[in-house]
């Protein structure tokens, strides 16, 4: 997402907010409900056009957050708009937006595209071979995102004199980032799986069972990367990789070089680090 889109978000979102307007939340089974009992349903995805042609829920039409307010629709009736659900919450200030439009009432599809897949609703992704892509979050990105719906999950190496051959250098070592006083009242666990279970994560029947975004932080080791491949494995979508991992931490998301090789720059807020898996 660029600069241009976020301002627009986020200016749709105060918005809403000043008016006053709420957006209603809607689970994945009950879309799954409605859609068995023949209801018409509009499905818009308003995630970046190349996330979407990667995999989206079937039949669901794309229109990216940032031309919400611009595009001219028809009256489409009900609407569920979902974004990636992976801490940025474009899809709520973009369901406002419809909410304007005559002939058009939006809900948001809780917890976005990562929820729907971990609750193995049908999606249009190909399988088989295919790269894999494990969404990343920046610095930025994770300090706006809210506090309720995150769990950061500490991957990172603990630097011991005792653990290390070399007593002198890692006492001299910097510790740490405190991720309490980093991120004061958001919950931070050691294991993600103290935090979400493969059921709990399909579990989406009201809005308190929607799984929490994990944050996975490491010591830029492939430890995050790691883990990421275990939650999808065990069917758990809803996770994403802080870009930078404690290094990014240690400069307060300030630019520098990164300790992960061969890394590309992301887009704010969302990068795929790609590998190749079998489906």
């Amino acid at each position: 997402m660029n600069k241009y889109t976020f301002l627009i978000c986020r200016w749709l979102s105060c918005a809403a907010l000043g008016l006053g307007m709420t957006v209603r939340a809607i689970s994945p089974t009950e879309v799954q409900q409605k859609l068995s009992a023949g209801e018409k349903l509009t499905l818009i995805d308003v995630r970046p056009t190349a996330l979407f042609k990667q995999g989206h829920i079937p039949n669901a039409i794309n229109v990216p957050a940032s031309v919400v307010p611009l595009k001219q629709l028809p009256p489409l009736g009900r609407v569920v708009v979902y974004d990636d659900g992976l801490g940025q919450d474009t899809a709520s200030a973009a369901a406002a937006a419809l909410n304007k439009k005559a002939g058009i009432a939006a809900d948001v599809l809780e917890g976005g595209f990562a929820v729907w897949e971990s609750a193995q609703s049908p999606t249009t992704r190909p399988r088989g071979l295919n790269s894999e892509e494990l969404p990343m979050i920046t610095y930025e990105r994770l300090k706006r995102a809210p506090l309720e719906d995150l769990v950061l999950v500490d991957l990172r190496e603990t630097r011991s004199a005792a653990a290390s051959p070399n007593a002198l250098a890692a006492a001299a070592s910097p510790a740490l980032t405190d991720l309490h006083a980093e991120f004061p009242n958001a919950r931070i666990t050691r294991s993600p799986f103290e935090a979400v279970t493969p059921r709990t994560a399909m579990l989406s029947t009201v809005a308190t069972s929607k799984p929490p975004l994990l944050v996975l932080i490491d010591s830029g080791n492939g430890a995050a990367q790691q883990m990421a491949r275990a939650l999808k494995a065990n069917g758990i979508q809803r996770f994403a990789i802080l870009v930078g991992g404690e290094e990014i931490l240690a400069r307060k998301g300030r630019p520098g070089l990164s300790r992960t090789t061969g890394a590309i720059s992301p887009p704010p807020g969302f990068a795929p680090s790609r590998s190749i898996t079998n489906r």
